[in-house]
Parts: C-alpha cells; sequence; structure tokens
C-alpha cells in the first residue's frame, strides 16, 4: 500500500514538474517568435510592445481568484480547466491574421498561467507531510529552469526552421497530450494541515493583517521590481539579442541556457546552505531574508551600469547575464516568506497575492522598454538598456528598504498576538 502511494505521489510529481515545463513554452514562445511575428504582421514597437504586456492584464486577477478558488476546489480539476485555457490560446495564436486576435490570445494564455505557480504547488503539497515539502517544491520551480533551458534549445531551431505559427501548433499539441494523460492518471492528494492534532480547525486572519504586514508588503515591492526584467524574457529579450545586439538566433537561445543554468546552479547552492543554516538555528532572517536581498543588490549594480554606461558588448552581455542569475534568487526565498508568515488555511490564497501582485510589473515592463526605444529615436540596443538601468534604480532603492523591514520572525510574532489561538499547533511548528 505505501509502495503505491509513493509511486502515484511520484507521478504526480513529474506530471506537475512537466505542466510547469510547458507552460513556460506556451509563455517564452512569443518571445522567440517576436522578430518573425513583427515582420508578418508588420507591428511599430509601440504595438508589440502592448501586446507582450496584454499577457498581463488578467494575469494577476486571474491568479488571485483562482488562489481563493483553490482552497475550496480539487486541485486536480483546477489544474485541468487552466491548461485547456492556455491549449486554447495557443491555437488562436497560431492562427492569428492582425494584431488583435494575438492580443485576444496572450490576455487568453494570461488568464490560464497566472494561477499556475501557486495552483501546481498546492496540489503538489496535498501529496506531502509538512516535513517532506521542500524537495517536491524545489522540484517543481527547478522545472521552470527546464523549461527555460528546452525553450532556448528548441524554439530558436523550431521557429527558425518551421515558422512560428507551426511552433505554436505544436505547443498546443503537447499540452493537449498532457492533458489527457493528467485526467487519466492524476488523483487529488489526501494530506491536510489545516487542522490541529486534536482534529480542530486551525485559525485563520484577516487579510488586511496579512496584506498589510510590513514582511508581507516589502518582500512582494522587491519580488515586483525585480520581475521587472525577467518579464522581458517572455517580450522583448530575444528581440533586443537578435535585432539590439546583432545575435543570431541559436546564439541569443545559448544566451538564455547559459544564464538559465547559472540560476538553477545558484539557486540549489543558496537553498542548500540557507537550509543547513536553520537546521543550526540560525536566524530566519539571516538565513532566509539576507541572501537573496544581497543578490538582488549586486543584480541592482550590474543593471544600473548596463543601462547608464557604454560598455563593450561582451561587458553588455556579463552584466545582463550575471544581474539575471542573481535577481533569480529571490522567488523560491520570497515564497518561503510569504509561507512563514501565513496561517496555513490561507497560505494559498497568500501565495497567489503575492504572485499576482508581483507579476503585475509585468504589464509595466515591454512599454517601458517601447517608450524608451522611442526616446533613444528607435534605436532598440539604446532604449533596451536604459529601461533595464532604470529597472535597477528601482529594484535598488526597494531592496535597501526591505533589508531594512523584512523581519519573518518578528512579523509572525506579531500576527499571532493578533488572534487568541496561534497560526500553528505546535507539532505543525516542528513540522
Amino acid at each position: 500500500m505505501h509502495s503505491s502511494f509513493d509511486r502515484r505521489r511520484l507521478l504526480i510529481v513529474v506530471m506537475l514538474m512537466a505542466v510547469v515545463t510547458i507552460t513556460v513554452l506556451e509563455k517564452t514562445i512569443f518571445a522567440f517568435a517576436g522578430p518573425q511575428i513583427i515582420d508578418e504582421l508588420q507591428l511599430t514597437p509601440e504595438q508589440f510592445g502592448f501586446i507582450g504586456s496584454a499577457f498581463f492584464f488578467l494575469y494577476s486577477i486571474s491568479g488571485v481568484l483562482v488562489g481563493f478558488l483553490a482552497n475550496r476546489m480539487s486541485s486536480r480539476w483546477l489544474l485541468t480547466a487552466l491548461q485547456a485555457i492556455t491549449m486554447v490560446a495557443q491555437l488562436l495564436a497560431a492562427l492569428s491574421t492582425s494584431l488583435y486576435t494575438l492580443l485576444a490570445s496572450r490576455m487568453l494564455l494570461g488568464i490560464g498561467a497566472g494561477p499556475s505557480t501557486a495552483v501546481t504547488q498546492h496540489a503538489c503539497f496535498k501529496w506531502y507531510a509538512p516535513r517532506e515539502r521542500v524537495l517536491p517544491a524545489a522540484l517543481i520551480q527547478v522545472a521552470i529552469m527546464l523549461g527555460a533551458i528546452i525553450g532556448a534549445i528548441a524554439l530558436p531551431r523550431l521557429l527558425e526552421q518551421h515558422g512560428w505559427r507551426t511552433g505554436y501548433f505544436i505547443i498546443a499539441g503537447i499540452g493537449l497530450i498532457w492533458l489527457i494523460l493528467w485526467l487519466l492518471y492524476s488523483r487529488e492528494g489526501q494530506h491536510d494541515d489545516t487542522q490541529t492534532a486534536d482534529g480542530s480547525i486551525m485559525p485563520t486572519l484577516p487579510y488586511r493583517q496579512l496584506l498589510l504586514n510590513r514582511t508581507f508588503v516589502c518582500i512582494t515591492m522587491v519580488a515586483f521590481c525585480s520581475y521587472l526584467p525577467n518579464a522581458l524574457i517572455y517580450s522583448w529579450l530575444p528581440t533586443y539579442l537578435q535585432r539590439g545586439l546583432g545575435l543570431t538566433p541559436m546564439q541569443s537561445g545559448y544566451l538564455v541556457l547559459a544564464t538559465t543554468v547559472g540560476i538553477i546552479v545558484i539557486n540549489l547552492v543558496v537553498s542548500s546552505l540557507s537550509q543547513r543554516a536553520l537546521k543550526r538555528g540560525a536566524n530566519v532572517r539571516n538565513a532566509m531574508v539576507i541572501p537573496p536581498l544581497l543578490a538582488c543588490l549586486v543584480a541592482a549594480a550590474s543593471y544600473l551600469t548596463m543601462g547608464f554606461t557604454a560598455t563593450s558588448l561582451a561587458m553588455t552581455l556579463g552584466l545582463f547575464v550575471t544581474g539575471s542569475i542573481l535577481l533569480n534568487l529571490l522567488s523560491a526565498f520570497g515564497f518561503s516568506i510569504v509561507a512563514f508568515i501565513s496561517p496555513a488555511r490561507q497560505r494559498g490564497s497568500m501565495l497567489a497575492i503575492h504572485i499576482s501582485l508581483l507579476t503585475t510589473s509585468g504589464m509595466l515592463a515591454p512599454l517601458v522598454v517601447a517608450r524608451a526605444i522611442r526616446w533613444q529615436n528607435d534605436n532598440l540596443a539604446a532604449g533596451f538598456e536604459m529601461a533595464i538601468g532604470f529597472f535597477g534604480i528601482l529594484l535598488l532603492a526597494f531592496t535597501l528598504i526591505g533589508l531594512a523591514l523584512i523581519d519573518p520572525e518578528r512579523s509572525r510574532r506579531e500576527l499571532n498576538n493578533n488572534t487568541p489561538s496561534p497560526i500553528e499547533s505546535p507539532s505543525a511548528r516542528q513540522a
């Protein structure tokens, strides 16, 4: 019985990793197809930037709404619905003949992709007791990076040889295969940490207290700033590398690949060191807050240098890669910090709100790049780099604020003092 259960939950984790990877491909194909789409549909920089931002118009709203639904509904069926929506979005994009149909496909994709991270992690957690969740959660995050690697290797060649419409059809077909397998083999997990050992329901807190807590506000603001340059991988980055810097599609793919490998390595190394420190009794702030925020400071310095200093091609690429690698250390730590201060029964919705708020920057970033290009007299490279410099200024400012104010343990104590019952039972804290 136990062996059968282990095989089942391993299968679920593999399938969740697969859908995360597919979702990344669904989001990034637009960026790699950018030059072809611009040429075929004769889009201006502002139009392309607007379409890139459209992905995020309903992304955050969908993420929040589905995050609350995830507390009450089956994760299995929620993921089924989300993947069906993204598959339809891919088909609509493949059939697009104008700006408006492509715009509609991007908005529909945002609806399906917005809740995916929170719902996927939530579905995974239902199969594991609290002490067992670190590894499977990390594997799902790694799957995001694997999706970026696969995209960097496969999408440029696929689009170059077969065209962007065929690429969209293929991604939709892969999504359909996953959906069929998911309906055949998936099950809902049974672990529930919303109850205490004696069976009573764990308490909740007003969302006003949770959302206005200084740790939540500050980590979300830093994450918002960190996502500004990250969002460009779904819109302007390949176009900047190819048309701004003169790289070939394969060269730009290899650069994204190298960056993604660096992100995986730094996440595994720093997360392992942080976990080891926590096991040895380290302060949560020192182990979970300081490392990613110091990385953000260095990333901000790299972006500032890239944006406002004349450098060689090699230096420009080096600064961008360095900033991008260090910046992406924040994500998993940010999720852990939000989960640390959230009541168990509200963890899913708090994660969804955090993710939705930070990803709203994805609406802003492509438009800022488009405007900066205009400021630089339609010089794509100069405009892109100016925007990156502006993002570096924001990241620097809010990271310094975060270093001063983010304190998960203090926030948890303050929240505990606002309810007659503890947020977690002693057994849950030990887990």
